[in-house]
């Protein structure tokens, strides 16, 4: 984070001190705003003139009058202001409370406002790219002079400075939508557990194994139900297509193992059906057939409706163990992380829900779903007829 560290001075200490004390805490001074330069703290900085040299506007009766001096009643005048960068206002504090000039005055420390920061930059960028254009010859228009949309349903083209100004304001909101979801994260940290009061056995290539087993020696446990059953596209070769692909992007379990976390999948088809798709999709993955138990039924996964796909989080704490969180449908698509690239991506996922451009390319939602190895000879065409 970035802060505002507005050093004060008091003019009667600094005029009592002879040139050589002064020169002293001047060097002093300095070389601390080094060592925050070493740190890679000190961002910049400006010294101020005496408070006798400034002059302040106020506005009254339909004019601006000037005075002389800053308007303060105190003795205590501005003396300059140092940028700094730090942690969080804790880690400004501890940097800021060793440095030399606050025996001089106080400081003054406050957080940057990013959000306003970054709207002055992005302008500030448009306004030079401006001066440049214009000594140049080069035609300049302000971005609310472009529609959003050409004729022919492609965004508009604009010039890298007024392109930079769309996309700092929609970093903004990219910013907030993080922030809102780090929270979210908090408050699921935070959700009542309920105990797993009932015994269930899975089928794995290593035996009957308990859901305890499932932790695999770690605390925290993650299984994804995944829908391998009757009625389910892909009966009997083949699991859904839509967890086939959501497995595909798990990647190696050795990150979170590293955070004592384990993952399993768990499906109602009986291990010798799940055994050769694993093979065929080439995953590493441990995977537990729960058929002849209820335990599709009792986390509601399989239900008179159909069968459903989810997560589960799981806690251990000594043998005691119990379920945290729980999210079905859109709520496991963050572990899609194609998704998450194609929604950055000019078309993005190219399903008929999506607010798109007027005559971007589209098919029905799930349409053009495969498992990786069935798209060889599959072309966008023939999906969509």
């Amino acid at each position: 984070m970035k802060f505002i560290c507005m050093g004060f001075v008091d003019e009667s200490k600094w005029e009592g001190l002879s040139e050589q004390e002064a020169q002293k805490k001047m060097k002093e001074c300095l070389a601390y705003d080094d060592e925050l330069r070493r740190g890679g703290h000190f961002i910049g900085g400006e010294a101020l003139q005496s408070a006798r040299n400034a002059v302040t506007l106020r506005a009254g009766n339909g004019s601006v009058d000037v005075c002389d001096g800053p308007f303060a009643e105190t003795k205590e005048m501005l003396g300059g202001i140092l940028f700094l960068e730090a942690r969080d206002l804790n880690h400004a504090i501890s940097l800021m409370s060793h440095h030399p000039g606050v025996s001089i005055g106080p400081f003054e420390i406050r957080p940057a406002d990013e959000t306003v920061n970054a709207m002055i930059a992005a302008r500030e960028a448009v306004f030079q790219q401006t001066r440049e254009d214009e000594s140049n010859g080069v035609s300049t228009a302000s971005p609310s002079d472009h529609q959003t949309e050409s004729p022919t349903g492609l965004p508009a083209i604009v010039c890298r400075q007024e392109w930079r100004v769309a996309i700092e304001r929609l970093r903004e909101k990219e910013k907030e939508h993080t922030r809102n979801k780090d929270a979210l994260s908090a408050e699921r940290r935070r959700l009542p557990m309920v105990k797993i009061e009932k015994e269930y056995v899975f089928e794995g290539t290593e035996g009957p194994r308990c859901l305890g087993d499932l932790f695999d020696g770690r605390r925290q446990l993650a299984i994804y139900h995944f829908m391998f059953a009757e009625n389910v596209g892909g009966w009997p070769d083949a699991g859904c297509v839509g967890c086939s692909t959501l497995v595909d992007h798990l990647g190696p379990l050795a990150h979170i193992h590293a955070r004592d976390l384990s993952l399993a999948l768990v499906s109602r088809a009986p291990l010798s059906q799940l055994e050769p798709y694993k093979k065929r999709m080439n995953w590493q993955f441990p995977w537990y057939s729960s058929s002849g138990t209820t335990f599709n039924e009792d986390f509601g996964v399989s239900t008179p409706q159909g069968e459903q796909h989810a997560l589960s989080i799981f806690l251990r704490d000594g043998d005691d163990m119990y379920q945290t969180y729980f999210t079905e449908e859109r709520g496991c698509e963050t572990l899609m992380s194609h998704f998450t690239l194609l929604d950055m991506a000019p078309f993005g996922r190219q399903e008929t829900w999506e607010d798109s451009p007027r005559g971007w390319p589209q098919t029905e939602p799930y349409s053009w779903w495969r498992r990786h190895d069935e798209y060889e000879h599959l072309s966008l065409t023939q999906i969509q007829s």
